[in-house]
């Protein structure tokens, strides 16, 4: 099965690429249109078996760890009112990873009914795999909690985190 990774941007990948110069990585870009388009735009093109978006978030729950690596079985579109509220089920949960409920939303700290985690583009991500046919998973590594300053993030570490499970996954897979 042909596997492809999502990330939204260079930054998260680059410790991917650095570490793993043949995984196969595609830029998402950041937020909800950038996802959708360039999702289906790969689904498309590529033709991929399934797809894993990998990035960073931000934990509302505090018994999810800064620099933790989950993986998100539903995401909810956070600024939508609740009689259009979807949940987008992910297809497949990669093993060994702590499974959390996310929201997809265009600012950090919106209130988070049942979420542990927040990020800018699953929702849209997992509507065009649902959409298309093509199972989709997504991954995040937590860099920050919502109420932390950016100054508190660790974008960085986070990033490495996430490559190394990726790394992991991506055998698993093969």
């Amino acid at each position: 099965m042909r596997t492809l990774i999502l990330i939204p941007t260079e930054t998260e990948a680059a410790p991917l690429r650095a570490a793993c110069p043949d995984a196969p990585v595609r830029i998402a870009g950041v937020g909800m249109a950038a996802a959708a388009a360039a999702t289906a735009r790969i689904i498309a093109e590529e033709h991929p078996d399934r797809l894993i978006l990998a990035g960073i978030a931000g934990a509302s729950d505090r018994s999810v760890a800064v620099c933790e690596v989950v993986a998100v079985a539903g995401e909810r579109i956070a600024e939508l009112p609740g009689k259009y509220a979807v949940r987008y089920a992910a297809d497949f949960i990669p093993a060994g990873l702590r499974t959390v409920e996310s929201n997809t939303t265009n600012r950090t700290g919106v209130a988070a009914s049942g979420t542990q985690i927040e990020n800018m583009e699953g929702a849209a991500f997992l509507a065009v795999c649902r959409a298309f046919g093509v199972p989709g998973a997504e991954v995040r590594a937590v860099s920050n909690y919502t109420d932390d300053p950016r100054s508190a993030w660790r974008i960085e570490e986070s990033a490495e985190k996430l490559a190394k499970t990726i790394i992991r996954i991506l055998s698993d897979y093969e």
